[in-house]
């Protein structure tokens, strides 16, 4: 995965886009600037070096020549994700002499991957210009029958300048065609590929010595595990805004994938996630003030694309989103109200659903947020009020927060003991308690879960499964079961005037009550509802050197509920129920078709073919909008961008959970089970 400049971004506040900046044109190779290292990097590099080496959690990483290989292997690919700038030879040449690959880990001497970045950049121009020339020339022959290989992480480096220019022109085909696909005629689609290649190359000739430093030392903490990070300056300031909740923008933590802004999550209750547009993974590759008025930002700084996106609120952003890759690549166009993230729109909330006469209540959770446990207590209450038969909590999409409050929180539902367990670098094992033997509610439970669900989510799923308190539904969770602290890296006693950022690494790991880590493996379902997560790319194990799956000695709990002797009756019956429910058939047909396309690396350059499966692909899928439609009694679109923003169609998981619960109610005579009134 490229992590070219990569910026942690939350907040997306105000400021006006140096678009003019971008429009420079005529740039050389001239133009390009030969970065060095600075004083103060060597510095900052050995901070970050001693952080890890003697406070990272992990302490079986060996600093060895084959460490030194990979580290350098990582540090390209991070450059060069698709592997397409380099040749085989120069990486040979690179790597040959393992001291100076280590002088510049252990001495932090950083000639060496200066050198390699200002190659890089060469490469990157050469690239672009050569592309920009294509494209010029007119007449790509989008009529052959190539493939292109989207996917070339697990392959080598061309072998010459040949085999690599051909992949440069493939490029520009597979580009030019998701242009093309998103509704420009062909000339448009060149113009604005030149456009964007242009604004590539002006980005290029500003890199500054802080990039190249950012790229080294997140290719050192990563070797340790996905969740380290050194956080620049630009990073660190963003940070802080997150952390002091100055989150004024559409609510999304953002970094640079391929030289394309990426959604890494959605910030609860922020319009990003309010829109249920937008996912993790997708790339934000234009921005504009209106539908026909989109700057084109792939290919630019991180923190210039930000500053388009920023505003202030109440204004609108229009982003035009890319989904997924080759065949699965769509793009569109959506608008979000840029607003403040207030801790209220991130609050628990409930409904009630009627499943066959009884009312179920769901208590939707989008974060363990300080205040989370008392504002449960109140929607709790309310469920009681209206007199439900059983509750489902649904964690989907919770990417975790407090562990105090995911404490508290499970304490809601279990008398008393451990809920989870932390062990650190020293091997220390300590444990949070719910130290309260009072049950608030004591009634049948389901969690609904699914791969977003990560960290506090996990804890406190893991924590009623192990308990016997709840069943729990839906997907496997993301499996993240670290624990990091951030560092700042400048000291008092510094005698320069530089900002250093910020080291984040891991301290500790979580584990469950029961001894089995959350870590890696996440926690599984009783019951597993058809996703297609299952076949993507997106969770722990998924990550470049994720920390192992291990355990330690179980805690001192009783598995109160027992609810695990009714598993097997409520998979019986969520069988017989779903066989021929027309959602899940929906469900299934989606999800097997994500697995085929996810099993195919390769995508065709040509553009008829292309069109005739983009068709196919908008054919199936307002087939599914206007059986759900007909299901609900709305009438049939002929579009599926015609679908009116007031019609919810079926939540597929939320409604099966909810009849899950209703069976658990059923099965276990516990209708009648209280909230407490305390």
């Amino acid at each position: 995965m490229n992590r070219f400049f990569p910026v942690l971004l939350s907040g997306l506040l105000l400021c006006s886009a140096s678009a003019q900046a971008a429009e420079k044109s005529n740039i050389t190779i001239k133009d390009l600037p030969v970065l060095q290292q600075e004083k103060h990097h060597k510095i900052s590099c050995k901070r970050v070096f001693r952080e890890l080496t003697e406070a990272h959690y992990r302490q079986d990483l060996v600093l060895d020549n084959k460490f030194y290989l990979d580290f350098f292997r990582d540090y390209l690919k991070s450059m060069d994700s698709y592997k397409v700038l380099f040749l085989q030879r120069d990486v040979d040449s690179y790597l040959k002499d393992v001291r100076q690959l280590k002088k510049s880990i252990l001495g932090c001497e950083l000639d060496l991957p200066y050198i390699i970045f200002n190659d890089f950049e060469k490469l990157k121009f050469e690239q672009l210009t050569y592309a920009i020339s294509l494209l010029n020339r007119g007449g790509i022959d989008l009529t052959q029958d190539d493939e292109f290989q989207y996917d070339r992480s697990e392959e080598k480096w061309p072998a010459t300048a040949r085999e690599r220019q051909d992949l440069w022109t493939k490029v520009v085909k597979y580009d030019l065609i998701k242009l093309i696909l998103s509704g420009k005629t062909e000339e448009e689609a060149v113009k604005r590929l030149i456009k964007r290649y242009r604004s590539s190359l002006n980005f290029l000739s500003q890199s500054q010595s802080e990039d190249v430093f950012s790229v080294f030392e997140n290719t050192m903490a990563h070797a340790y595990d996905p969740h380290s990070n050194y956080m620049s300056p630009i990073a660190s300031e963003e940070f802080l805004n997150d952390i002091n909740l100055s989150l004024e923008g559409i609510g999304a933590t953002l970094n640079s994938e391929d030289d394309t802004v990426t959604i890494v999550d959605l910030i609860p209750g922020g319009p990003a996630e309010k829109s249920k547009q937008l996912k993790p993974k997708d790339k934000i590759i234009g921005v504009g003030t209106s539908e026909k008025k989109i700057v084109d930002i792939v290919g630019i700084r991180l923190d210039e694309a930000v500053r388009l996106i920023r505003g202030p609120k109440g204004s609108t952003v229009y982003l035009q989103v890319q989904r997924g890759e080759g065949e699965a690549s769509k793009i569109f166009v959506m608008s979000l109200v840029r607003d403040k993230i207030k801790m209220a729109d991130r609050s628990a909330s409930s409904e009630v659903i009627n499943v066959e006469g009884r009312k179920i209540g769901v208590l939707k959770v989008s974060s363990f947020y300080r205040g989370l446990t008392a504002d449960t207590r109140k929607e709790l209450t309310k469920l009681k009020n209206d007199g439900v038969s059983a509750v489902v909590i649904d964690l989907r999409g919770n990417g975790g927060g407090l562990v105090t409050e995911a404490t508290t929180f499970t304490g809601l539902f279990i008398k008393k003991g451990p809920v989870v367990q932390v062990r650190d670098r020293a091997d220390e094992i300590n444990s949070a308690n719910d130290t309260d033997s009072d049950i608030f509610y004591s009634g049948p439970l389901v969690v609904l879960i699914d791969r977003l669900s990560a960290s506090a989510s996990e804890i406190f799923a893991a924590a009623m499964q192990d308990y016997g308190r709840g069943i729990l539904v839906g997907g496997n969770s993301f499996g993240k079961g670290t624990v990091q602290q951030v560092t700042p890296l400048a000291r008092f006693y510094d005698l320069f005037n530089k900002d250093m950022g910020q080291l984040s690494y891991t301290i500790a790991k979580f584990y469950r009550v029961n001894g089995g880590s959350t870590q890696l493996k996440g926690v599984a379902p009783d019951i597993t509802f058809p996703s297609s997560y299952a076949y993507m790319k997106f969770g722990e194990m998924d990550m470049d050197n994720p920390l192992p799956w291990d355990s330690i000695s179980a805690g001192e709990y009783s598995s109160e509920g027992n609810v695990a002797r009714y598993v097997r009756a409520l998979q019986a019956r969520h069988e017989d129920r779903v066989k021929d429910l027309l959602d899940f058939k929906l469900l299934l047909e989606e999800v097997d078709e994500v697995r085929q396309i996810q099993d195919k690396k390769t995508v065709s350059l040509n553009l008829e073919k292309r069109r005739a499966k983009q068709k196919e692909d908008e054919a199936r899928e307002l087939n599914r909008v206007n059986l759900k439609l007909e299901e609900i009694g709305q009438p049939k679109i002929k579009k599926v961008a015609d679908l009116p923003d007031d019609v919810k169609l079926p939540d597929v998981w939320k409604n099966e959970a909810a009849a899950i619960a209703a069976d658990l109610a059923s099965i276990s005579g516990s209708d009648l089970h209280s909230i407490s009134s305390r």
